[in-house]
């Protein structure tokens, strides 16, 4: 008797006759239509809790809801993925391997706004996150995940962690390019913004629990009684199970090291920050030191900035003292970075070497500066003996 095919030969004796790609043929549905309805009515208890969550976080309207459930390969996800967006890796404990959860840059933008004291409409500032944006996501993304962690513990008692955050789609693989994820859509909206936050869940990892899945939802609708908002009234952050940084801003200083910090030196680490980051920094720093960095900009930050300043609303104290670690941490890099390098030159020792130059060779020079760079040859002279 022959030996029969498997699905996998099958799959390509088609790839071979009808020349189809290995995206466009499927062996079967992954999930089942009920395992796809629990996912969605897991993410509307989350949609659910974050609207009515959120808003006290950040001081501004949000509202979140389910746009679609469905099934692509990981590759269609991470193409269709915008760049830059924010691209969280989050370890789904007690299940193996990994999620994503990706939040586009109009709403990334409008929460680091919002959280830096601004109005959260300002997110034409959009661009690869800075060190000081990513922590304040990281923050955000951990009070979010305990939303995650409460709609999912229905099924499964879940401790979702970021593993690390990226904003390049194409350098985040999680799984193989043709593995089946589920792919949760969330329309979200921050103040005046708009746009998306997809969850990525590889099949890999919800596999263990499918039959959970369909229990689940079959018990959903036989109790008539039990609603996906019967869990979503508005309860502490603590219920929520978000878990708050261990100083939580409890050992904040005001930036109050900054002034004692060349104005160079922390120019060229504020330069491309969102301008809300900018303001927050200089509106904690002594008038005469931000008046000098601010200056360094181009006239419509500059405008923008002081703009800022006047109209900044309250911070919390969590996410003034992330920007505060961050901002020491890279002054303290900078320093020890500095030390690998040779200090010389400058006025005083150009001078010094010039007033022991001969005549002949001390006319020749101030020749050349006069006619190169007569403001340096002035400057010069001036300290010259």
């Amino acid at each position: 008797m022959a030996e029969a095919f498997t699905q996998q030969e099958i799959n390509q004796l088609l790839i071979m006759v009808n020349g189809a790609s290995d995206e466009t043929i499927k062996l079967q549905n992954k999930f089942s239509k009920e395992q796809l309805q629990a996912v969605s009515y897991i993410h509307e208890t989350f949609a659910n809790l974050t609207t009515n969550r959120f808003p006290a976080y950040i001081q501004s309207m949000c509202h979140v809801r389910v746009l679609s459930v469905d099934e692509h390969t990981y590759d269609e996800f991470i193409s269709s993925a915008p760049a830059p967006s924010t691209l969280a890796v989050v370890n789904m404990n007690p299940l193996k391997g990994n999620a994503i959860l990706e939040i586009s840059s109009e709403i990334t933008f409008a929460i680091i706004d919002r959280l830096c004291g601004g109005s959260g409409n300002g997110t034409q500032f959009q661009h690869q996150l800075t060190d000081i944006e990513t922590s304040i996501m990281e923050t955000v993304i951990a009070h979010i995940l305990g939303n995650m962690r409460e709609a999912w513990n229905q099924v499964i008692d879940m401790n979702p962690q970021v593993k690390a955050i990226d904003t390049d789609p194409q350098s985040v693989r999680i799984v193989s390019p043709n593995e089946i994820v589920i792919l949760v859509t969330l329309g979200t909206k921050i103040g005046k913004a708009e746009g998306m936050i997809n969850i990525c869940i590889p099949s890999s990892t919800i596999e263990p629990i499918m039959e959970k899945l369909t229990n689940w939802y079959w018990n959903k609708n036989q109790d008539n009684t039990q609603s996906t908002s019967s869990i979503t009234e508005k309860p502490s952050e603590e219920k929520s199970g978000h878990i708050p940084k261990e100083n939580d801003g409890k050992n904040f200083r005001s930036f109050d090291y900054l002034n004692s910090v060349g104005a160079s030196r922390l120019l060229d680490i504020i330069y491309n920050e969102h301008p809300q980051i900018i303001a927050l920094v200089l509106a904690h720093m002594e008038a005469n030191k931000a008046a000098v960095i601010l200056l360094n900009f181009y006239y419509d930050m500059q405008s923008n900035v002081l703009r800022r300043i006047i109209t900044m609303d309250r911070v919390r104290l969590e996410i003034a003292s992330e920007i505060e670690r961050v901002l020491e941490n890279k002054l303290i890099a900078l320093s020890s970075e500095e030390k690998n390098y040779s200090m010389a030159g400058g006025f005083e020792s150009a001078v010094k070497i010039f007033n022991l130059l001969d005549q002949v060779s001390s006319k020749e020079i101030i020749d050349k500066f006069e006619k190169e760079d007569p403001e340096l040859l002035e400057e010069i002279l001036k300290r010259a003996d």
